[in-house]
């Protein structure tokens, strides 16, 4: 991480050390939030590819590689693919909403060398069901917790749970659940985006779930957060997500620029590398067959850093895979945000 910041203060390169990775575009949920499901081809990134690029990373110094879909238990091939990441990058993480997840599997990936594994479950039976449009999502999710904390006691379970306006009630209801785990399993909160990551540009998919708390509860329910040790968020992201809920246009007003292109790399179902895909509106990355390591240290690499610092398609949004790096790092943006936030909570506090 000194290297990092050396390269990036002193010669305005960055090289990344956090990678995410969309290994497919299948998905067997049915999710009201996201329309990757709705898509007709469905791709699964090359597994050579995908080992070339853990080369290059690994030698780039990439510290965090962090799978997701789609549905990544849907590729046969994923623990072999978790395996070749873990040999070669620090911390690899899985997510899934576990619908496929058996004894066997669950083995597998405790043995694949992975260090976390989120699972999403977003609160109450019926609430989960109905936000991922199945009917017994929630009982295959609490299987999958279950046989996860048998099959793989060394690996870090985190619950992901959607935050929004509509399920409040619904996640202190899970809170208390998962207090029969004492410490040995993680919640992180996912304030609900309408995002171009996802497909989605609005909240028209939770209409039928009523109205929704204000922003003056969803900051009590920010402020209870705060005080759960088992909500693994930083400090910083749910003192910002009290401004987004509030409906604040930019949340970080402190940061004039955005590095994520400089410090994270995001790879496609079809295995093209993009140093932003949000940024990049999902086009013109780099192919797969295309030499990564040459690529990233190339002009033209570090052009596109360079007109990504004024990007700005991810005000009014708060997607947690973006966010929250992008609040806690470089050096400087920690610190501006952290005193951008002490002075935001003294101000609400007058």
């Amino acid at each position: 991480m000194l290297r990092w910041h050396a390269r990036y203060y002193l010669q305005g390169r960055g090289l990344p050390v956090s990678a995410g990775v969309y290994l497919t575009d299948a998905c067997n949920s049915r999710c009201v939030m996201c329309d990757i499901w709705k898509n007709r081809e469905k791709h699964v990134y090359p597994r050579e590819a995908q080992e070339r690029a853990i080369d290059v990373l690994s030698k780039a110094g990439c510290l965090y590689y962090s799978i997701s879909g789609g549905e990544p238990t849907l590729v046969q091939d994923l623990p072999e693919r978790l395996a070749y990441a873990a040999k070669k990058i620090p911390y690899v993480h899985l997510v899934t909403n576990g619908f496929l997840v058996d004894a066997a599997l669950a083995r597998s990936l405790g043995s694949s060398g992975v260090k976390e594994i989120s699972i999403s479950i977003d609160g109450t039976e019926e609430f989960h069901n109905a936000v991922r449009g199945v009917n017994d999502a929630y009982a295959k999710a609490w299987r999958a917790l279950a046989l996860f904390r048998t099959h793989a006691p060394h690996v870090t379970i985190v619950v992901n749970s959607l935050l929004t306006p509509f399920n409040l009630e619904a996640l202190r209801t899970l809170s208390q659940r998962l207090q029969v785990f004492k410490k040995d399993v993680y919640q992180k909160l996912l304030p609900y985006s309408a995002h171009a990551l996802f497909g989605r540009k609005d909240l028209s998919g939770f209409a039928s779930f009523g109205k929704g708390a204000g922003a003056a509860e969803m900051e009590r329910f920010l402020d209870e957060a705060l005080r759960d040790p088992r909500i693994v968020n930083s400090q910083a992201f749910l003192k910002k997500a009290k401004l987004y809920f509030r409906g604040d246009a930019d949340i970080i007003p402190e940061q004039k620029y955005c590095a994520y292109a400089y410090h994270s790399i995001e790879f496609d179902s079809r295995g093209c590398a993009y140093p932003c895909l949000t940024g990049m509106d999902f086009k013109d990355g780099i192919p797969p067959e295309e030499d990564l390591g040459e690529q990233l240290r190339s002009p033209e690499y570090l052009e596109c850093q360079r007109k990504l610092k004024n990007c700005t398609r991810c005000h009014g949004t708060m997607p947690l895979c973006y966010y929250e790096p992008r609040l806690n790092f470089p050096a400087t943006h920690f610190i501006k945000t952290c005193i951008a936030v002490a002075k935001e909570e003294r101000r609400h506090d007058c």
